[in-house]
C-alpha cells in the first residue's frame, strides 16, 4: 500500500476514485480496509502536491460517510485532531476543519464537546482568514451534532465573532452558516441574537456596497423564510424596506451620488476603470440575486400586501436596465403569478412589457412558461371554458406575444422558436375565434412554409392543427387544410412534401379518422408517385398506420387504393431503400387486421341507400 505514496500526480487521482470505490462495492471487510486503503488515504492528504493532496481528502471524506463510527474514532478522530494544532500548516489546519465537519454528525454529544468542540472553538479563532472561514462553514455540522442547548453556548458566540470578521470571506462564511442552522434554534435564540445580528450584518453590507452585498440579496429569501415566524411586525417591515433597497442598489440616482462623493473627496483623482467596472459587476449581481429572490419575498410578504409592498419593485426589476436582471424576473414570472391568486392582475401589464423586450434570454423565460402564465391570468378551469370577458382582459397580452415572433425569429436560437410555436397553441383558450383565424394561424403558416429549422416546422404544424380544430367556422377549417394540401402535399420542394407526410402523422393522432380519410388520406397516396426517392421511402413508413384508420364496408375503396400504391411500389421501385422500406412495410400490413363496421351502422347504411 505505500507505492500509492510514490504514485505521480496523474496516477494519484484515478487511484484515490478506485479507493473510494472498494469501499462502496464492498470488494473487502471494513476491518480490512481500515487497516490497509484507509491508512494509505490518511497518509496521502500531507502530500505536498496540492491537487494529489485535495483529491486524497475528498476521498477521505467520502470514505467517513460509509465508515462505522468506531473506526473513524480509532483511525481518523486523533489525525483530524492532530492536523488541527496551531503548529500545523494552512493545508493541514484546512483539511482538519473538513474531517471535523464530516465526522461531526457520527458521534454522541459528550464526545463532541470533550473530542472535538476545543478543536473547533481553536480554528474558529485561527490566524489565518482561510482556515477561520473553512472552519466557519463547518459549525452547520458541529452545531446538529452538539444540540441547541450546547450550540447556544459553546458554537453561537464563535458565530456572532465570525460574522464580524475584519475579512470579507469571513463574513460570508458567517451569513451561510447562520442560514443553514435556522431550523436548529428556537424562537428565543432566534429573537435575542440571530434577528439583531442579520440586520446589523444587512446594514453593514449596503452601508460599505463590498463583496458581502450579493451574498445577502442571495441569502435574505432563505433568512427572511427561516425567521418569518419570530419576527415582530417591526422586524418585517424593516426586512421588507432593506430587501426594496437591495433591488435599487446600482442604479442611476445612486451611482450620481456616488460620483458626487467621490468628487468630492478627491476632484482630480483619475478614477480607475477597473474598479468601476467591478463594483457595476457587484450591484448587479446583487439586484440578479433580488430578482432570484423575489418568490421567497412574495411568499414572506403574502398575496394581500403585494401591491402596497412589492409591486413598485417588482416593476423596476421587469424594467432593470441590465437584461440578466430581467431574464431572472421573466424566467420566474409564472411562479410569482401562482402566488398571488386572485390577484394576479396586478402584475400583467409587466408581463407586456417583458413580452416586448429586445432581449432573447428575457423573451425565452416568459416564452418557456407561457401556458402556465396564461391559466394563472385568465383563471382557466378545468372545463377549459373562457368568459368573453376574460378573453377582452388579455387584449394587450396578445398583440405583445405576437409581436415578439419579429425579435424570436430574428435570432438564431432554433430552441426558443420551436418553444414559441410549440406554446402559441395554449391561446386556443384565451382568443376568439376570429383573432386564431386571422393573426395567429397566419403566424405558424408563415413559419410551417418558411421556418429554418425542421423542429420549428413541425411544432408549427402541430399547432396550426390544433388551432383548425378549434376554428368555429367550417369554411375557415377548409380553408386552412386546402393550404396546407397545396402548398406543402403539391409543392415543388421536396422538404415541404416530406413535412406533409408529417402533418398527416400529427393529424391522424389529433384527428378522428373519418376527418383525415376525407382531407388528407387520398392526397397522402398520391406521393407514391413522387420523382425523390426519400419521400417514397419515408411514406412507406406510414402505410400501416393507414390501414390502421380503414374500417369496410364503407372505406372499401380507401383500401383499395393502398394495395395498388403497395403494388405500384413492389413492382416499379427501383431505389434500394425505398424496396427495403416497402417490404417491411408489406410485412407489417400483412399483420395488421382491417377493423369491420358493425352489422347495425351497415344495415342502417343500405337501409338509407335503398330509401
Amino acid at each position: 500500500m505505500k507505492y500509492f505514496m510514490w504514485l505521480k500526480p496523474r496516477c494519484n487521482l484515478p487511484a484515490s476514485s478506485a479507493f473510494l470505490q472498494i469501499l462502496q462495492n464492498n470488494l473487502v471487510p471494513v476491518q480490512n480496509y481500515s487497516q490497509t486503503f484507509l491508512q494509505t488515504i490518511l497518509n496521502s492528504v500531507d502530500s505536498k502536491d496540492p491537487e494529489v493532496a485535495n483529491a486524497w481528502l475528498d476521498t477521505l471524506l467520502d470514505v467517513i460517510e460509509l465508515l462505522p463510527k468506531e473506526i473513524i474514532k480509532k483511525e481518523v478522530l486523533n489525525v483530524a485532531i492532530a492536523k488541527g494544532q496551531v503548529s500545523q500548516a494552512v493545508q493541514a489546519r484546512l483539511a482538519c476543519c473538513k474531517i471535523l465537519g464530516k465526522i461531526a454528525t457520527k458521534f454522541e454529544p459528550f464526545v463532541l464537546k470533550k473530542e472535538i468542540l476545543p478543536v473547533v472553538q481553536s480554528l474558529c479563532q485561527d490566524v489565518d482568514y482561510e482556515v477561520r472561514g473553512c472552519m466557519c462553514r463547518q459549525l452547520d455540522c458541529v452545531s446538529r451534532g452538539l444540540g441547541l442547548e450546547a450550540t447556544k453556548s459553546a458554537i453561537l458566540p464563535e458565530l456572532v465573532e465570525l460574522t464580524n470578521d475584519e475579512e470579507s470571506y469571513v463574513r460570508i462564511a458567517g451569513l451561510e452558516t447562520v442560514v443553514n442552522v435556522l431550523t436548529l434554534l428556537d424562537t428565543d435564540t432566534c429573537n435575542t441574537t440571530i434577528i439583531p445580528l442579520v440586520c446589523k450584518y444587512c446594514q453593514q453590507a449596503i452601508q460599505a456596497e463590498d463583496s458581502t452585498l450579493p451574498v445577502v440579496a442571495k441569502q435574505l429569501g432563505k433568512l427572511c423564510h427561516g425567521l418569518k415566524d419570530h419576527m415582530t411586525d417591526e422586524y418585517r417591515q424593516w426586512f421588507m424596506d432593506f430587501y426594496r433597497k437591495l433591488c435599487k442598489v446600482g442604479l442611476t440616482q445612486d451611482k450620481n451620488r456616488r460620483n458626487s462623493d467621490t468628487e468630492k473627496d478627491s476632484p482630480t483623482k483619475v478614477p480607475d476603470l477597473t474598479d468601476i467596472f467591478e463594483e457595476e459587476d457587484k450591484l448587479v449581481e446583487c439586484r440578479k440575486n433580488c430578482a432570484f429572490n423575489f418568490p421567497a419575498m412574495v411568499l414572506f410578504i403574502g398575496a394581500k400586501q403585494f401591491k402596497s409592498e412589492l409591486y413598485g419593485t417588482f416593476s423596476s426589476l421587469c424594467k432593470d436596465p441590465h437584461n440578466q436582471v430581467r431574464k431572472i424576473m421573466s424566467s420566474s414570472y409564472h411562479e410569482v403569478s401562482k402566488l398571488l391568486g386572485t390577484n394576479v392582475h396586478i402584475i400583467q401589464p409587466d408581463l407586456v412589457v417583458l413580452l416586448k423586450d429586445e432581449s432573447i434570454e428575457v423573451l425565452k423565460g416568459v416564452i418557456s412558461n407561457l401556458p402556465d402564465i396564461l391559466d394563472t391570468l385568465i383563471g382557466l378551469g378545468s372545463n377549459h371554458t373562457l368568459s368573453e370577458t376574460k378573453m377582452n382582459s388579455l387584449s394587450d397580452v396578445i398583440p405583445a406575444l405576437l409581436n415578439s415572433e419579429v425579435v424570436i425569429f430574428g435570432s438564431n436560437n432554433w430552441r426558443l422558436q420551436e418553444d414559441f410555436m410549440t406554446n402559441l397553441s395554449c391561446l386556443i383558450h384565451c382568443c376568439n375565434n376570429e383573432t386564431l383565424y386571422s393573426k395567429v394561424i397566419p403566424i405558424l403558416f408563415q413559419k410551417i412554409l418558411n421556418g429554418r429549422a425542421l423542429p420549428v416546422r413541425h411544432s408549427a404544424s402541430r399547432s396550426a392543427l390544433l388551432m383548425i380544430r378549434h376554428l368555429k367556422k367550417q369554411d375557415q377549417r377548409e380553408e386552412y387544410l386546402h393550404t396546407l394540401v397545396e402548398e406543402l402535399c403539391h409543392s415543388r420542394s421536396c422538404h415541404n412534401r416530406s413535412l406533409f407526410i408529417d402533418v398527416c402523422r400529427c393529424m391522424i393522432e389529433l384527428y378522428s379518422k373519418s376527418f383525415f380519410k376525407q382531407h388528407f388520406y387520398e392526397y397522402l397516396l398520391e406521393l407514391h408517385n413522387d420523382p425523390v426517392p426519400n419521400i417514397r421511402l419515408r411514406l412507406c413508413s406510414i402505410l400501416p398506420a393507414l390501414k390502421k384508420v380503414i374500417k369496410l364496408p364503407t372505406d372499401r375503396n380507401l383500401l383499395q387504393q393502398l394495395d395498388l400504391c403497395v403494388r405500384k411500389l413492389l413492382v416499379s421501385e427501383r431505389d434500394r431503400d425505398v424496396q427495403g422500406a416497402i417490404k417491411q412495410a408489406v410485412e407489417e400490413l400483412d399483420r395488421i387486421h382491417v377493423q369491420m363496421e358493425s352489422l347495425w351502422n351497415v344495415v342502417s347504411m343500405d337501409t338509407l341507400i335503398n330509401f
